[in-house]
Parts: structure tokens; C-alpha cells; sequence
């Protein structure tokens, strides 16, 4: 007999971590059936979609604002087949402004409830630390620090690992080579201007302004990571070859400019130095600002403890500030200092499996 469990999932890589946790889960108990929301790959994963809401995704309270009418059709739509199917559990996959909201309903209807990589509560808004401990059962935690901080605020947390360590291959294993990105042996630096739209159509004409500034002191070639969930007309004047190849185009490059975000994760786990940008709307800027308890921002420093990329964030975030920031990272003896620093986030992140391991405890609680 099926027993239902409710995924849900909003942005595109939390789409991605969410698939392969169905997966592992589908391995241990085959007898589960899934329904939620999320893209196109818990679509491939069988899971019964009620809405596709990754292309709604943004940064930012403002940023999202055209969007909000449609997720609150969603956000109801899903509680009202959730009655309906009854679910055995509820996972939720990140996506906290929309997942936070849900738990608290979910948990009344008496559905247990599993929060796999939970919110920066640690970072801002620390006061939602209240909803994990009383409207989750368990936090699945991603950063080596949360469970310690989040155990100490009454949430039943647990380390798992990260799960980008599922998905990015080891950087020795990948056999990319400059020439499939660049012409020739100059230093390449890959262009990562995020996932969003918004995100690309606000810092990739920046991160091209970069590159002009940083060819005027140093010979390099330049190619640009276009996501699968950016339309490819956005890069249409790019002077750079564009690719969808990311994973080869950081293990093949000498350095990077990248958006904040998963990303810096994913090149630090590749083994490739960058610099973190990033500009939002100047009232999302302030009010982050203001409630972030944090000064740093971008993950890879964070999960770190230490920096390992520098970060140019907002008005700090100028062309000549990044390719004077670049051109320090192509010297050669920086560059091994940071990626010894690299290699040693990559330790602190856990190793592969993570996917099953947070299966395991989710079955393992349901069937107390």
C-alpha cells in the first residue's frame, strides 16, 4: 500500500538535493509515494508535481514581490491536497519564506514534519529558530556548526553533511582541460553571474565590465556557466563563450568571478579560488543589513570559519575593485594558499552519501 509523503522544494538547487533524497528514500522503502512541489528533476523522480515554482525564485524580500501572488495560490493549493492525500511525513527542502510558513500547518494536521537543509537561522531573523523546535521533528543540518547551535535552542538537529558533496565530482576525477573554454594557455577565469534571472540580468553586466578592466593589465580568457534555469537569450552579447558545462569550466579554470550563493560552495568543493559578488535592490541591502547577524555573507567563508574568497558585496562590488581582486588571485602563491584553504572547507563539509544518510534518519524516526 502507498504511504504519501509531501515534498517541498523551490529553487533550483533545492530541486536538485530534493530529487536525490527521494531517491534514497524510494531505495530503503519502496512502498512511498511522493507529491509536492518543486522542477523538473522531482518531476523525473516521479513525485506527483501540484506546481513547478522554481522559476518564481528570488533574492530578497523586494525582489520577490511580483511573485508573491502566485506562490499564496500555491501555498494553498498544496494544503488543501495535502488534506485530501493525507501524508504519512512532510519534508521540506530549504526555501524558507515559503517552507517556514508551511511546517506550522502541516504540523497541526498532525503530519511529522523533516526540514532538510534549514535556514540561516543562525545568520538573521534568529527568532525563527522557534518554528524549527516546535513545529519540526527533526532538522537535517548541512553546515558542521548548526546541529551544536541549533540543539542548544531545543531543535532536534542533526549533521548530515553536504549534500553538493553528492553532486560535484572530485575536481582529480573531472579530466577538463583549458582548451575546451579558451583558445589557448593564458590563465582562464569562469564567470558565474547565478541561477536567477533577475540575478544575471543585475551582475552579469558587471562581471563583463570586470573582465574588460582585468584584460587591460593581465593577458586571460574569459567563459561564462550559463544555469540550466537561465534562458540562454540573456547571454546573447556576450563577447565570452557561454557553457552549460559548470563543473569542468571550475575545474579547468585558474580562478573565479561568482554570485553569492550555492555556487561558492560548488567552486570550493572544485578546488577553484574566486571572488563572491553580489548587488541587490538598495531596501533589500539595508534591511539585510540591518538584521543579518553576520558581517560575512557568502557560504563558502561561512562553512569555512575562515576566509577563503574574498567578498564584494554591494557598493563595494565596482569592476575595478573586482579586477584588482582577480588579479591577486592569479598570482600563483595566493592561489595555493587558497586552495590548501579550500581543501580544508572541503573536510569540514563531511563526506558523500549525504542523501542517504539524512534517508536513514527519516525512516529511522518514522518507524519509532
Amino acid at each position: 500500500m502507498e504511504q504519501w509523503v509531501l515534498i517541498s522544494a523551490g529553487e533550483a538547487s533545492g530541486d536538485l538535493h530534493a530529487a536525490n533524497l527521494v531517491r534514497a528514500l524510494k531505495r530503503e522503502n519502496p512502498d512511498l509515494a511522493f507529491f509536492g512541489i518543486g522542477g523538473a528533476r522531482l518531476k523525473a523522480e516521479r513525485v506527483d508535481l501540484i506546481a513547478d515554482v522554481t522559476p518564481l525564485a528570488s533574492v530578497g524580500p523586494f525582489e520577490g514581490i511580483p511573485t508573491y501572488e502566485r506562490l499564496i495560490r500555491v501555498f494553498y493549493q498544496l494544503l488543501k491536497e495535502t488534506k485530501k492525500r493525507k501524508p504519512y511525513a512532510a519534508v521540506l527542502i530549504d526555501y524558507p519564506e515559503f517552507n517556514m510558513r508551511l511546517a506550522p500547518r502541516l504540523k497541526r494536521l498532525g503530519i511529522r514534519v523533516f526540514y532538510y537543509i534549514v535556514p540561516q537561522v543562525w545568520a538573521w531573523r534568529s527568532h525563527r529558530v522557534a518554528t524549527l523546535a516546535n513545529f519540526t521533528d527533526m532538522a537535517l543540518c548541512v553546515l558542521p556548526f548548526e546541529e551544536s547551535w541549533l540543539r542548544r535552542r531545543r531543535v532536534n538537529a542533526h549533521f548530515v553533511g553536504h549534500p553538493l558533496l553528492d553532486v560535484v565530482p572530485n575536481p582529480h576525477t573531472l579530466s577538463a582541460a583549458k582548451s575546451e573554454f579558451a583558445p589557448d594557455d593564458r590563465p582562464l577565469v569562469a564567470l558565474l553571474p547565478g541561477s536567477r534571472r533577475h540575478e544575471v540580468k543585475r551582475l552579469l553586466p558587471l562581471m563583463l565590465e570586470s573582465a574588460q578592466r582585468l584584460s587591460k593589465k593581465v593577458s586571460a580568457s574569459f567563459c561564462i556557466s550559463c544555469a540550466a534555469s537561465v534562458p540562454k537569450r540573456l547571454f546573447a552579447s556576450s563577447p565570452y563563450p557561454v557553457t552549460d558545462k559548470t563543473y569542468r569550466l571550475l575545474a579547468a579554470a585558474d580562478c573565479a568571478i561568482i554570485t553569492s550563493g550555492t555556487a561558492t560552495l560548488e567552486a570550493a568543493l572544485l578546488l577553484c579560488p574566486s571572488v563572491v559578488v553580489y548587488r541587490v535592490s538598495t531596501p533589500t541591502f539595508l534591511l539585510l543589513y540591518w538584521l543579518l547577524h553576520t558581517r560575512t555573507y557568502a557560504l563558502c567563508n561561512i562553512a569555512a570559519g575562515e576566509p577563503v574568497a574574498e567578498e564584494l558585496l554591494q557598493y563595494r562590488a565596482t569592476p575595478n575593485r573586482i579586477a584588482k581582486a582577480v588579479l591577486r588571485l592569479l598570482d600563483e602563491r595566493l592561489r595555493r594558499d587558497k586552495i590548501e584553504a579550500l581543501k580544508r572547507l572541503k573536510q569540514r563539509l563531511g563526506s558523500a552519501g549525504v542523501a542517504n544518510r539524512a534517508a536513514s534518519l527519516i525512516l529511522k524516526h518514522l518507524n519509532k
